[in-house]
């Protein structure tokens, strides 16, 4: 073998050669370099410039490695593709692990945008399809919002306990923001239209000498 001048003194092919096949999986020079069983970074991009033979090694490597990834990234595309296939919105699709699935998520307090960004999970148009068309889906569904409700509710008593002085104001509009949550998941139980009117007490003051009411509602009207 030629010897290298003193300036590229310590590269070899085989050196060479492992750079290459390193490049060539998907690494950069930089995190090459920050191996310390491999030369140095600005030792590398070194020899680059001075010896050809290298150049092109690391060139080919690099060509072969973005044809990998943009191969990889086709087939994610692909099977993005495929998961989407199905025909969520169809109601006869609903399988009844896929409610308990979504009904379990909704009940630990996530959202429906949430759960149907998922790729295995259908898109929020279905879901509420679903709701419609399933009166046991519609069922559990309910029982899930109910349940979270309770896990807000809990939240804002937690932030409400925990509030100090210095904090009042932010932990009274987290408070209010909760509530207003609860109220729109469990009307009927925090929705404060939902609640059951007061009953109304009528209060009447008599005079038990003769009995003639003194005061009270509508007395003194014509």
């Amino acid at each position: 073998m030629t010897a290298l001048p003193a300036r590229i003194a310590g590269y070899t092919s085989d050196l060479g050669a492992e750079i290459a096949r390193r490049v060539e999986a998907g690494e950069s020079i930089r995190s090459i370099g920050a191996d310390r069983a491999m030369p140095a970074a600005a030792t590398i991009h070194r020899w680059l410039g001075q010896i050809p033979e290298f150049a092109e090694q690391r060139r080919v490597a690099r060509s072969a490695a973005r044809r990998a990834a943009a191969s990889a990234h086709a087939e994610m595309i692909e099977a993005r593709k495929a998961r989407r296939k199905h025909d969520w919105g169809r109601s006869d699709l609903y399988a009844v692990e896929i409610g308990e699935k979504i009904c379990q998520a909704i009940a630990a307090g996530r959202s429906m945008v949430e759960i149907c960004a998922e790729p295995d999970m259908p898109v929020t148009g279905t879901v509420y399809e679903w709701l419609r068309a399933h009166p046991d889906f519609s069922d559990m569904y309910v029982q899930a919002r109910d349940i979270q409700a309770e896990l807000l509710a809990d939240e804002a008593w937690v932030i409400a306990k925990a509030a100090a002085p210095a904090t009042v104001p932010v932990a009274r509009l987290q408070f209010d923001v909760i509530r207003w949550r609860a109220a729109r998941l469990a009307p009927k139980t925090w929705g404060e239209t939902g609640k059951p009117a007061a009953p109304r007490l009528n209060i009447f003051v008599q005079n038990f000498g003769d009995g003639e009411v003194i005061s009270g509602p509508g007395v003194g009207e014509r």
